[in-house]
């Protein structure tokens, strides 16, 4: 299906790196926070001029968190629609070593951007992820699998079981933390994935994710072996999401990178929730105090932030991202997608209040 893993002898990792002639970029005058949300973002809509100055700008503040972030952002965004992919850039975040074989920081980095932008892409393992953290409706399925013991989540693994279940047992038995969740005492990693092997999943994408688990300690590499049980044969179809117009900051920059993982994001956000908008009043009413940022952050990204261009379609990830649309704030509501209809009405005075930031 693929190549298992690139390493410093692998060729096609030897041929990518001796085509690329990595570009001269200046870095953005954005924090480190801002940079990494512009990367993801840039490489989600295929814009590899902006994702590669936001990769130079945290290689020059924070090489930790470019390196970090890639391996997170390649698992979370390309996923299962280029595994190769996933994996050159899992071996490319090895480690300094490692790419200073290949011409050094700059060079690898670059190489795996523009790859990452240029991948089709499938954003399945996170929408499942928000489906499993939020949805109200499996909130008995969360709490009756949160009582269960290491070797009941493994057979749930093992015995290739529904999806969710079998995705919340691997997250509880893997020792992830994830959403807020506290997973069980007993916890083994290793377990999990040769369950994986067990319940059939082609062993070279366990060991793939595997080594994802390894880099990141995050939860979507421990999700993605077990899509490929639902993913279907053959050719997939892909298309481009449907994007809302860009709207250009008072600093020169795409006011859709600002989201609530920067304080940046975070204030401008809170500034819209007090304007008088029919989306600031419903939140007043409806949602508690506490909870307003953070479910307005989800909505802007479920409308906005979370959009990528090549998307693979198939049947289980379109499910996954309406469960993920219609769950991710924790809310019963009659009409889900009216939700963010109404955030989507209000994207320009939230994209006035984003063109601020400096």
């Amino acid at each position: 299906m693929f190549q298992p893993l690139f390493d410093a002898t692998d060729p096609t990792f030897r041929a990518l790196a001796s085509d690329h002639k990595a570009p001269t970029v200046e870095p953005l005058p954005i924090s480190p926070w801002v940079a990494m949300s512009a990367m993801q973002k840039g490489i989600r809509r295929g814009d590899v001029e902006l994702a590669l100055s936001a990769a130079m700008t945290l290689l020059r503040s924070d090489p930790a968190k470019l390196w970090r972030r890639l391996a997170g952002i390649v698992v979370e965004d390309v996923g299962l629609a280029n595994l190769d992919c996933v994996a050159l850039v899992l071996a490319g975040t090895l480690g300094k070593t490692f790419r200073q074989s290949f011409g050094g920081e700059w060079p690898v980095a670059s190489l795996l951007v523009k790859q990452a932008c240029l991948s089709k892409k499938c954003r399945a393992a996170d929408d499942l992820l928000i489906a499993l953290s939020h949805h109200h409706e499996l909130n008995d399925l969360r709490g009756a699998l949160a009582r269960e013991d290491l070797s009941e989540h493994l057979s749930r693994v093992a015995g290739r079981g529904a999806l969710l279940g079998a995705s919340l047992a691997a997250l509880h038995a893997s020792g992830v933390r994830w959403e807020g969740h506290v997973t069980s005492k007993a916890a083994d990693a290793k377990a999990v994935f040769a369950a994986m092997r067990e319940a059939g999943v082609q062993h070279a994408i366990v060991s793939l994710a595997e080594r994802g688990f390894r880099r990141t300690r995050e939860a979507l590499p421990v999700l993605l072996p077990l899509l490929t049980l639902a993913l279907p044969s053959g050719e997939l179809s892909i298309s481009d999401d449907k994007f809302p117009p860009v709207v250009i900051g008072r600093n020169g920059l795409p006011t859709y990178f600002l989201d609530g993982f920067s304080w940046e994001g975070k204030a401008a956000l809170a500034r819209f929730l007090k304007r008088d908008t029919i989306t600031g009043r419903w939140f007043r009413k409806h949602v508690r105090a506490e909870a307003r940022l953070a479910v307005l952050h989800g909505g802007v990204f479920r409308v906005e932030g979370g959009l990528v261009r090549q998307r693979v379609r198939w049947p289980a990830a379109t499910t996954l991202r309406k469960l993920a649309d219609r769950g991710f704030h924790q809310m019963k509501l009659p009409e889900p997608t009216a939700f963010l209809d109404m955030i989507r009405a209000d994207l320009p005075t939230i994209d006035e209040e984003r063109s601020y930031v400096r």
